[in-house]
């Protein structure tokens, strides 16, 4: 869903983590619309605070991906097969 992408700082693949975008210490569940993929940079800078305490905006909002479908198109068409998917894939910019 996030592209393996750090939804803080724009980092790429890179040792990623996932981050509570409400913390789970201040009652932040496990849900898909409060999680996301964070670098561990910026899970760590970001701590138990909330995207706008720590002054970390967020580059999209978590929200429940459409199916697996979805992800495996998403998958063969960032590995540089099937782009001719890319205009039958929903969300693809």
């Amino acid at each position: 869903r996030d592209c393996n992408v750090c939804q803080y700082c724009g980092a790429i693949g890179e040792k990623l983590s996932i981050d509570h975008v409400i913390p789970r210490s201040r009652g932040g569940d496990d849900s898909w619309e409060n999680v996301t993929t964070a670098c561990l940079s910026c899970n760590v800078l970001k701590g138990s605070r909330t995207p706008d305490e720590a002054n970390m905006p967020l580059k999209q909002l978590p929200h429940k991906p459409l199916s697996s479908m979805y992800f495996e198109a998403i998958k063969q068409i960032h590995s540089g097969q099937y782009n001719e998917w890319r205009k039958y894939v929903i969300g693809w910019n």
